[in-house]
């Protein structure tokens, strides 16, 4: 029953697509200034929703998706519906493969499959820009293949607030920070505000709650602040910002996500309220009563083998 309601909701929210399309003449093209066309090749095969084969025998990973059902033994709904979105649209379709211009990095995964964005050349729709519009998939970019996330999140955001897809489902909607340890070991995007930043051993901490020991906390090393500060941007001063951010759930005193890349943090919002703005980096960002506090036994966390920080 699920699968006829997902398929459903995807099935009207691409007619809804195509009647825009149609009257507005909008299309998901991209703009590919930023990457390298590598080949035009003839799609033989729908692997699976990340990856497909084409006619020179090479398999293509579709760069920047993530699907949240995606199971390679069990796909969810939203998976099986993206294979028959994807299968009807590129089958024996000629399609332009763009990949990083650096040759050395962000070409193939660990499998050897090329790693890219693909466009049909007959409509010059795009594959990636298509799924998101659709609400099948959403962004999950890495360090080697940063590019055209602000292009994908433009149309993760649109088919969100359209509800479209896989937005009309209450499990997949963006976390609060306190929904955040319910949804450790898995990929999800979560927004709120951040409480305190802290610098301690040359990783810096963003804390979204009071309490540091078992609330959100996000992370970035030193090494990754580097790639923030060559887009301009300074995370020590996030504190009082509402942010919204994607990736990897760990637990490591509380929820814990740790970011490689600044296209991970998909907005920066101005947050007016009375919370603390100061932007000092103390090392242990908390209040006279939680120190008190934190001179009792720590609770084992039996859900990670990872080191205790901000001790």
């Amino acid at each position: 029953m699920r699968w006829i309601l997902t398929t459903f909701s995807v099935l009207t929210s691409l007619f809804f697509c195509n009647t825009l399309f149609a009257q507005e003449q909008v299309m998901p093209s991209g703009d590919f200034e930023g990457m390298r066309r590598t080949g035009i090749f003839t799609v033989t095969e729908v692997v699976n929703p990340l990856t497909v084969k084409l006619d020179d025998g090479r398999f293509v990973h579709l760069a920047g998706l993530n699907f949240a059902d995606l199971d390679f033994y069990d796909p969810g709904d939203l998976s099986i519906t993206a294979m028959h979105i994807l299968d009807d649209f590129l089958k024996d379709k000629k399609v332009a493969l763009y990949q990083t211009k650096d040759s050395s990095k962000g070409r193939k995964n660990r499998m050897e499959h090329h790693i890219g964005h693909l466009v049909r050349t007959d409509n010059d729709i795009w594959v990636q820009g298509m799924l998101l519009s659709l609400g099948v998939a959403r962004v999950r970019t890495t360090p080697y293949n940063p590019d055209m996330a602000k292009q994908m999140l433009s149309h993760e955001n649109t088919a969100r607030e359209a509800k479209a897809g896989m937005w009309t489902i209450e499990e997949h909607h963006v976390l609060s920070p306190k929904e955040a340890e319910k949804h450790i070991g898995s990929y999800q995007i979560v927004e709120g505000v951040v409480n305190t930043v802290s610098m301690r051993k040359n990783r810096l901490y963003l804390n979204f709650g009071k309490n540091w020991r078992d609330d959100f906390t996000i992370s970035i090393s030193a090494f990754n602040l580097k790639k923030f500060t060559k887009q301009k941007l300074n995370p020590q001063q996030w504190n009082g910002k509402r942010l919204r951010v994607r990736g990897w759930i760990e637990s490591y005193n509380g929820p814990y996500m740790d970011i490689d890349h600044p296209e991970r943090f998909e907005a920066i919002f101005e947050q007016k309220s009375s919370m603390q703005t100061s932007t000092s980096t103390p090392a242990k960002p908390v209040s006279k009563k939680q120190k008190q506090k934190s001179k009792k036994p720590r609770k084992k966390d039996t859900g990670s083998a990872l080191p205790v920080f901000n001790d």
